[in-house]
């Protein structure tokens, strides 16, 4: 799964340049998006393994009161995770 992340301003409707992009949900969303049609198209990903997920603003890992933090707001994660399957056979098995 591909997470997007944005900081907390909000997006100004009339500077996007689709008309789609509304607010942060949107923005987040689309750049999860773009990441995950990346990973099928440059890298050969099976696109039945992957998802995108926004986030919006509600997520941050810095304080949206400097740049820097915006900045790091502004982020995708990608989140790899077994299936669930071979999730519970690793629980079963001891450390």
């Amino acid at each position: 799964m591909v997470e997007g992340n944005t900081d907390n301003v909000p997006v100004n409707a009339s500077a996007a340049t689709m008309k789609n992009i509304r607010n942060n949900w949107d923005l987040s969303a689309l750049r999860a998006s773009s990441v995950v049609q990346a990973l099928q198209t440059q890298y050969g990903v099976d696109p039945k393994r992957l998802s995108a997920a926004g986030r919006g603003e509600y997520n941050p890992v810095a304080s949206n009161n400097s740049a820097v933090g915006k900045q790091r707001n502004r982020r995708t994660q990608i989140i790899i995770t077994p299936k669930p399957d071979q999730f519970m056979d690793l629980i079963d098995e001891p450390p």
